[in-house]
């Protein structure tokens, strides 16, 4: 149900009143040269004619900004009488992103007369044609137009002269406050935990739709339980995608309009109150719309927090474990992958190949992922350069176009998406360096910072930070399918100094505590916030990590040693988490340049084991994700989802204990056997997990032998009867369960033959009082 307020209610609209004087219509000239000059023609001007062909005339406002504010161009063109009778006339308009616009004279050329050639600019002008694509005419395509000019034509042989008379702008400033038209509901059936989302017209007069102090566009969404929720409406332009063996482009399509995308979480009636504000006032019938939540599917994805019973792990809004297992997929590709791996050819990729690796994370029993809001993927700002990007500010619609489809796909396969916002390079001068190109670097167009550190305390830069935020979090923080934002990967190697420690700085402090409590108050959702560091635990900063508008930590695992030094560094990390809060890693491989292929293989099967078995957050995030593609490496998260089915790590008493391997026959058993392995663990008094591991791992690839005769010994356990399950780990298949007494805080397990490694978990089934 759509209701028409007539009485405007503001309580909840907290936006900076704009002062505005209202300018009055004028008339500018416009100045004009023809295609094969700059100079500007003096008017009125003769000028030259031979047909059969065309002749076109550039025009030019003194600012450039004046076509925005166009009503409407006249040309004044005294056609010579003698002229051929049917002789056209357009207009065209080529705007800054290359799309062609014309609007043909509906009249032949009268000759022996001046015509006036009225050309309507405005938005809402009808008779604007876009040959070879279907980007409709609008008011942004007026920003700073590669070239406006008229042409006029004819099939007919003549040659002569005509007289151009004049050429003008004529403008009409907007006065009225923002009317919300054409509101429409897309969503047919409201659920819980699903989308509920509406479309709706404003009048068509930002240049910057993305700046909350040109236009302002809130609703205010009453529960069913009375809670008042404060959601933001966005700029939106629908895309559409080709794909032929030429490529996969993203292609604008029709007018843009707005949205609001909310998500309730309860069943019952909801109220929603739609306000527009701009220089020019506030919304005089605000716009309410009624609906009815019906019950959550089976099964929908609810948002996930840090856990109530033990804050180092995750779970649903409603209490349930969620456990992350899952790779880093940043981007579609990986531009190193051809310098590491360059024995495949791999075809130009764009987004759609998120099909293929959420699919296929889904069937292995992935449920995490992490993905770049980067330059050359699914970025919003950007300098110019790139097809799309127009500096601070400016919005890639094309790239939000599909994002909206990549978080529809990770809802599809049950992949929950950790969105980042920053990379490092893009705000370093040393480490993959893109400060160069920033937008907000003076260097580029629109720029105004010097050195980089200064995007993290310079007043502009943090507001059009939170301007991102904003329609970041307007866009697709509805989405219980966003695991969490991340503000910045790899913070410690931003600026200009290559000491890895950039994070340290307070002004980087303060833009983590800044952003992270910005996204608190404007997220009705509480989605979870992280800074994440490069390198290793040891370049944790304590001040970010333990401030409260940080949920989680995120690190790299990176080292330059072989593969099996992941196993000791994943259980420091643990060690490390000090700060109440969880810890996830979300890239390890090798050292940041990666390592050979044997080299990854062998040290994710044992990051993604060892990393389940002490008390981590979630599976470590492995970073080349096309090494998993291309290998089919996802069976292995297969293996640790099945392990991990009936495990719930959550439990304060928890933690990694003192693991040992002995021999069970001293006598008969080859004692070398105690240097090839070794063996991890975490319990709480009455559960454990663990995992056996050889200290170097085989690289041949041959048939390994069985490993027989250990015995394993661990702490930290109360005296009773335990079941113990040991576990192969190719599949994650059961491969022998038995009991086994304790006494009290130890507790000697027989380890059943095995090959190359085995996990193993115990359960006490019966308590037995220690002896007195």
């Amino acid at each position: 149900m759509i209701k028409i307020r007539k009485k405007n209610n503001l309580r909840f609209l907290s936006v900076l009143l704009i002062s505005a004087s209202i300018s009055t219509a004028e008339v500018v000239p416009l100045a004009i040269f023809t295609g094969s000059s700059d100079k500007t023609l003096t008017l009125p001007h003769e000028q030259a004619l031979s047909f059969a062909g065309e002749y076109n005339f550039n025009l030019l406002p003194a600012d450039p900004a004046l076509w925005q504010q166009a009503d409407s161009i006249t040309i004044a063109l005294l056609w010579p009488a003698d002229a051929p009778e049917r002789t056209g006339a357009l207009t065209w308009l080529k705007d800054r992103d290359h799309y062609w616009h014309q609007r043909l004279y509906p009249e032949p050329l009268k000759p022996g007369v001046t015509n006036l050639i009225e050309v309507p600019f405005n938005a809402e002008a009808t008779g604007w044609h876009t040959p070879g694509h279907s980007l409709a005419w609008h008011h942004r395509i007026l920003l700073n137009p590669e070239s406006v000019g008229f042409r006029v034509f004819s099939d007919a042989a003549y040659t002569g002269k005509c007289v151009l008379v004049s050429a003008t702008i004529n403008t009409r400033p907007a006065t009225n406050p923002p009317a919300i038209t054409n509101t429409r509901v897309l969503t047919r059936n409201p659920q819980a935990l699903a989308l509920y989302e509406v479309r709706f017209d404003l009048p068509d007069r930002y240049a910057n739709p993305f700046d909350p102090q040109e236009i302002d566009v809130q609703a205010q969404v009453i529960t069913p339980e009375g809670a008042t929720n404060l959601i933001h409406g966005f700029y939106y332009h629908s895309h559409y995608r080709l794909e032929d063996e030429l490529g996969q482009p993203v292609e604008p399509d029709g007018r843009p309009e707005w949205r609001i995308r909310y998500c309730p979480r309860s069943t019952g009636k909801h109220t929603l109150t739609l306000l527009a504000h701009d220089k020019f006032g506030v919304t005089e019938q605000p716009v309410t719309l009624e609906f009815e939540a019906l019950a959550a599917d089976k099964g929908a994805h609810n948002f996930i927090q840090v856990s109530s019973k033990d804050p180092r792990y995750f779970e649903f809004a409603d209490g349930s474990l969620y456990y992350p297992i899952g790779h880093n997929v940043r981007s579609a590709t990986d531009a190193r992958m051809d310098d590491k791996f360059p024995w495949k050819f791999r075809p130009e990729e764009g987004s759609t190949a998120y099909r293929r690796y959420f699919k296929a994370m889904e069937q292995a029993g992935e449920n995490w992922a992490e993905v770049w809001m980067s330059a050359w993927s699914l970025g919003l700002e950007w300098s110019e350069g790139i097809s799309g990007y127009h500096g601070a500010n400016d919005y890639h619609m094309g790239n939000a176009w599909e994002l909206d489809r990549v978080l529809d796909l990770a809802e599809q396969h049950r992949v929950y998406v950790n969105l980042v916002f920053n990379y490092h390079g893009r705000i370093s001068t040393w480490c993959d360096p893109e400060w160069h190109l920033h937008p907000y670097n003076k260097a580029t167009p629109g720029g105004w910072l010097t050195m980089p550190l200064e995007f993290f305390s310079d007043a502009k830069a943090i507001q059009l930070q939170k301007n991102f935020i904003r329609y970041t979090q307007a866009r697709w923080g509805w989405a219980p399918i966003i695991f969490g934002y991340e503000l910045c990967s790899e913070i410690n190697l931003t600026g200009h100094e290559s000491h890895h420690k950039t994070h340290f700085e307070p002004s980087v402090v303060e833009w983590c505590r800044t952003l992270g409590k910005y996204i608190k108050e404007i997220d009705p959702y509480r989605h979870l916030v992280c800074a994440h560091v490069s390198n290793d635990y040891k370049f944790l900063n304590p001040a970010i990590c333990s401030m409260p508008e940080m949920d989680f930590n995120a690190l790299d695992a990176y080292h330059h040693s072989r593969p099996e030094t992941i196993i000791p560094l994943l259980s420091k990390t643990a060690l490390a988490n000090t700060y109440n809060k969880p810890i996830l890693i979300t890239e390890f491989g090798g050292s940041p340049m990666a390592a050979g292929l044997e080299h990854l293989v062998v040290e994710q099967h044992a990051a993604i084991w060892s990393g389940v078995c002490v008390p981590l957050s979630g599976t470590p995030m492995f970073w080349w994700w096309q090494v998993i593609d291309e290998n089919n490496l996802y069976p292995r998260y297969t293996a640790v989802k099945k392990f991990m089915a009936d495990v719930d790590p959550r439990d304060l008493a928890a933690k990694e204990v003192s693991a040992t391997l002995e021999l069970t026959n001293q006598e008969s058993a080859d004692k070398k056997i105690l240097r090839q392995f070794a063996a991890l663990c975490t319990t709480s008094p009455t559960e454990g997990r663990g995992y056996i591991y050889p200290v170097v791992f085989d690289r041949s690839g041959a048939e390994q032998p069985d490993i027989k005769g250990l015995t394993l010994r661990v702490d930290g356990v109360q005296g009773g009867i335990y079941r113990v399950s040991f576990y192969e780990t190719e599949k994650g298949e059961q491969t022998r369960k038995f009991d086994v007494r304790s006494d009290g805080e130890t507790i000697a397990i027989p380890v059943p033959t095995f090959k190359k490694d085995c996990a193993f978990k115990l359960k006490c089934i019966t308590t037995i009082a220690p002896k007195k």
